[in-house]
């Protein structure tokens, strides 16, 4: 790609990037403001008229709507969402508090679901007529249609309940990552085995890997340097994909397991109503995954030869 061709996709991604930032500005101020008076809601149940006023006046609840939604807009771009109606701390402060541990879990997830994912999808496609390599297919299509949520319940039971080798909730310290990253790892590797094995088979099938075993060339080196190659750029794209996933599945999961992450944070603000918390929790999740997914876009058209001549 030259110079302007890189700098045109960059611009691309950078619109694409705030188009995000102001859909889901939009769209959280308008479900938000749909869904109750906040006012009404923190203040006592016995509380007058003249209270739920004072209280949607302190909140800022009392400004015109067009004036609170160029405020919510101006303050994602600004990172300024204003102060918790309950806790009374910045939501953005509070959100990247939040955000620290749930990436905890999630990263290690990705990398050891990647990893297992990999290994397994390899070896199942240099052995598809083995009974093995079909036996790890069908132990990963059985594990795919499981809920990660019932995967956290079994090993909560287990691990926690009857072995009590790990904590069953959050804030255990470091031991009560270990539950988490092991669900967030099953619910990845099981779909991204198949698709390793599935895009290795198809390099196995191309031009140039055939021509390189026409040559005579060692089983390792047409495996490496010309097969992987070709099946890497497709599953570094489907990695960002998997993130996005395993971002959503914190809605769920940590709430379920009580674990203090940006996933319980969020469950927890709605319910509560929580404007500046919630608009905070959906901006900050909506742009990591738009930025992962730009990186990981990035990454294959490094990688992927075929695509360094386009530009979006």
């Amino acid at each position: 790609m030259t110079v302007v061709k890189i700098l045109r996709f960059l611009m691309w991604k950078f619109l694409l990037l705030v188009t995000v930032i102001v859909g889901v500005t939009t769209l959280m101020f308008v479900l938000t403001r749909l869904s109750g008076d906040a006012a009404a809601l923190l203040s006592p149940p016995e509380a007058s008229d003249e209270v739920v006023e004072a209280t949607r006046v302190r909140l800022g609840l009392d400004q015109p709507v067009l004036v609170q939604y160029f405020d919510a807009v101006v303050g994602a771009f600004t990172l300024d969402f204003g102060s918790s109606f309950v806790t009374g701390q910045a939501a953005g402060a509070l959100v990247l508090e939040r955000l620290a541990p749930s990436l905890s879990i999630v990263v290690p997830g990705l990398l050891l679901a990647a990893l297992l994912a990999a290994t397994i999808g390899t070896y199942a496609a240099l052995h598809q007529a083995d009974a093995r390599g079909r036996l790890l297919m069908a132990g990963a299509f059985v594990l795919d249609g499981i809920p990660y949520f019932l995967v956290a319940l079994v090993l909560v039971l287990v691990l926690a309940i009857n072995l009590r080798w790990l904590p069953a909730t959050g804030g255990g310290g470091s031991a009560s990552l270990v539950i988490p990253i092991i669900v967030l790892t099953i619910q990845g590797f099981a779909t991204m085995s198949r698709l390793t094995r599935g895009q290795l088979i198809d390099a196995l099938s191309q031009g140039p890997v055939t021509m390189a075993k026409a040559k005579g060339l060692p089983a390792r080196t047409v495996l490496f340097k010309h097969a992987v190659p070709l099946a890497v750029p497709p599953l570094i794209a489907y990695l960002g994909i998997l993130f996005s996933f395993l971002i959503g599945s914190l809605l769920i999961l940590e709430p379920l397991l009580n674990y203090a992450g940006i996933g319980q944070l969020l469950v927890r603000s709605v319910n509560q109503r929580d404007f500046p918390a919630v608009q905070a929790c959906v901006f900050v999740i909506a742009v990591l995954i738009t930025v992962v997914n730009i990186v990981m876009d990035v990454l294959v058209r490094v990688l992927d030869p075929r695509l360094r001549t386009k530009v979006a």
